[in-house]
């Protein structure tokens, strides 16, 4: 792999980690919400919660999938999976971009807006990767 293949695969890790903290703390309850899911809710109700939760085993996902195709992990019995899931999620945070930049949420645009912007652009860049 090459080392803008390898930082980017980092770069992105670590967003999906932070962003797993995140879900975490809006699943205990925490009032984070103004910056998630439109912003509606400082305390997320329940049903929000559980997507919260959900979405930390996504990121989990994304994660394992993008050190599988950086090389971070070998041996991972299911390779090409995880080169559809790098792409998927490449393409996701694409179309998730657009959707935070347009949230009525001031915060969900200032904060999220970047950070899926930079995850999309570090995946995309593994995806590519050789």
């Amino acid at each position: 792999m090459s080392l803008i293949t390898s930082i980017s695969a980092v770069i992105v890790i670590l967003i999906f980690s932070g962003l797993s903290i995140f879900q975490l703390l809006l699943a205990l309850g925490k009032p984070y919400g103004k910056a998630a899911y439109g912003g509606k809710y400082d305390v997320l109700p329940d049903n929000l919660r559980i997507l919260s939760c959900i979405a930390i085993l996504i990121f989990m996902a994304a994660s394992l999938f993008v050190a599988v195709r950086a090389e971070f992990l070998i041996n991972f019995p299911f390779p090409d999976i995880a080169n559809i899931g790098v792409w998927v999620f490449a393409l996701y945070l694409s179309f998730n971009t657009v959707l935070n930049s347009v949230s009525e949420s001031k915060l969900e645009k200032k904060i999220m807006t970047p950070i899926s912007f930079t995850a999309a652009i570090c995946l995309f860049i593994v995806a590519l990767s050789l």
